[in-house]
């Protein structure tokens, strides 16, 4: 089916104004939809990707091409050919053909204008056909008054809204090379553009290749060609169990690790939506949205992300940058105009940033468990800038500590975290002290009678960040009180009092061990007398030859305990 007749319905319906006042008011709001909000000029190739990314032909795989033609920049890509509402749709206004659709990304209808920021002369191809528009196109003078008495009477320049009104173009008035290449190639759907800015587009579109993140969540394209001065090639490969690699020209520039959520929209919320601006239909009417985390990963486990890689993301990145987050976040965010920015009293946004909260750490428990280990707890997220959005995802993280179990204990369970220990001392991993003896002390068993029934933690050296959030802990400070107690005194034997001071002086002379020193266990009743009390050395004699005083119970003094003193 050829789309000329398309397009001419379309030129007629769009320059049938019935004054030139309607005409040119049109005219001025496009461009400054298109100047104005679209000031970033790698922002209308984001847009164009988007496009890209939601015309899977059949569920293939999408490739794309980017070309430059001396100042004619090339956007293509292999997905499906363009149909009546997809070219009514670049030629309206919000109302493009995804805004009620759930799989498509964009929603606005707005996002190819972004390319008049940057032309005045785009053309598109699509089916071996092309249509352009174009500023410097005669279009007809329709009104009986003259227009250069408009303008006069008006003390303003008539402009046609050339942005929305398709001509249809032979192949013959392209560009051969361009022609050629996409048969070459054989694309699909092009967006030809003849730049007005053809260095600073140059410097955004190379920029734009080297930076390989900016592409983890296409849903669809595969692969995107960079034909500039040099050649560049980039891959998203999904490699199953939720790794995905990037490479750019065939090496692996970063890898990924992806979780992918179905998060319940709340009944309150949508009726809460009913009443806020800006909410489009596709999201007031869904059920559930797609949430997605991406964790960086090397050769060992987790990577920190660096500032410059910490974006948002809504399916391609915002210029969102101040919530440090531990996980690039994708989903369905409430953005500007221009997707640079997110609108920070949302309510739909508020609930978004509580909700990457809680499963982060959701995700956390599910690695901890898996292929990460103790790896999982470098995701643990920190509280964010405290405005809107900030103040509920730090909500969001509260909610999650109390909620969620994602601690690993020393059975291998998982647990929330206050009903977690930590063992700072790795004591309850010996038999001489033993985990009951340490969740006596913490249940302080001598008053109560009661020992903590709270669970303790595998250590894994993320101890400190668990006992951060609020779990319960047993640190070297609390030994003392240990030894002092005669819960534990009277099941302490010679044996077990020998294997603690061996392990004592062993941890002594071990430098990485900071908290058990000399002058520490001067201090520290840890060593059984002959009356077989834990006494501190300084209060500890040896017995002289033939000195019975050592066998009374009576004496003054404490006597090292004679089976020790044999050891």
């Amino acid at each position: 089916m050829s789309i000329k007749s398309i397009i001419e319905k379309l030129f007629d319906d769009n320059t049938n104004y019935t004054t030139a006042d309607q005409a040119t008011n049109q005219a001025s709001s496009l461009d400054a939809l298109s100047t104005d909000l679209y000031t970033d000029s790698k922002r209308f190739i984001y847009e164009l990707l988007q496009n890209a990314d939601d015309s899977p032909k059949e569920g293939d795989p999408v490739k794309v091409w980017l070309k430059i033609f001396d100042d004619l920049l090339v956007v293509a890509h292999s997905g499906k050919v363009f149909d009546r509402k997809d070219i009514k749709g670049l030629c309206n206004v919000n109302n493009g053909t995804k805004k009620s659709d759930a799989s498509k990304t964009g929603y606005k209808g707005i996002g190819f204008k972004s390319v008049f920021g940057q032309s005045e002369k785009v053309t598109v191809y699509t089916n071996n056909e092309y249509f352009r528009f174009d500023s410097s196109f005669p279009f007809a003078w329709r009104w009986k008054e003259q227009k250069v008495d408009w303008e006069r009477n008006n003390d303003r320049k008539f402009i046609h809204p050339w942005q929305i009104i398709p001509i249809y173009t032979e192949y013959k008035d392209i560009s051969p090379p361009v022609h050629q290449y996409l048969q070459t190639v054989k694309a699909t759907v092009a967006t030809i553009i003849e730049l007005d800015n053809v260095k600073d587009t140059l410097v955004a579109v190379r920029e734009l290749s080297e930076n390989v993140n900016m592409f983890l969540f296409l849903k669809n394209i595969s692969e995107i060609s960079f034909e500039l001065n040099n050649s560049c090639r980039i891959e998203i490969n999904h490699l199953g169990n939720g790794d995905v690699a990037l490479k750019r020209n065939d090496n692996v520039d970063s890898r990924w690790l992806i979780n992918k959520v179905s998060l319940d929209i709340p009944i309150e919320l949508t009726r809460a939506l009913a009443d806020e601006k800006n909410i489009p239909d596709k999201l007031l009417n869904a059920k559930n949205i797609e949430l997605t985390l991406a964790a960086k990963t090397d050769e060992d486990g987790i990577a920190e992300l660096t500032t410059s890689e910490n974006l948002i993301f809504s399916y391609l990145p915002t210029d969102e940058a101040k919530y440090q987050f531990p996980v690039l976040v994708n989903t369905s965010f409430l953005t500007n105009a221009n997707r640079e920015h997110l609108h920070v009293d949302s309510k739909w946004n508020h609930w978004l940033f509580k909700s990457i909260a809680i499963e982060i750490f959701k995700w956390i428990s599910i690695l901890v468990v898996g292929q990460l280990k103790s790896q999982a707890y470098k995701l643990i997220p920190r509280r964010v800038l405290d405005d809107e959005l900030g103040k509920h995802f730090n909500s969001g993280i509260d909610e999650a500590i109390k909620t969620v179990c994602f601690v690993i204990t020393k059975n291998d369970q998982l647990a929330r975290v206050e009903d977690s220990i930590v063992d700072f001392t790795f004591l309850s991993e010996k038999k001489f002290v033993g985990e009951e003896k340490i969740k006596n002390i913490l249940g302080d068993f001598e008053r109560t009678g009661k020992s903590s029934s709270k669970v303790l933690v595998k250590n894994s050296g993320f101890d400190k960040n668990i006992k951060a959030l609020g779990a319960d802990s047993f640190e070297w400070k609390d030994l003392p009180h240990l030894l002092k107690s005669s819960d534990f005194v009277c099941d302490h034997s010679v044996e077990q009092n020998i294997a603690l001071i061996k392990h004592l002086k062993y941890l002594c002379e071990k430098e990485s061990v900071t908290a058990v020193t000399n002058e520490v266990l001067d201090k520290w009743p840890f060593i059984f007398d002959h009356k077989n009390k834990l006494n501190i050395p300084s209060e500890i004699y040896f017995p002289t030859a033939g000195n019975n005083d050592r066998n009374g119970s009576e004496s003054e003094l404490a006597f090292l305990h004679k089976e020790i003193q044999k050891w």
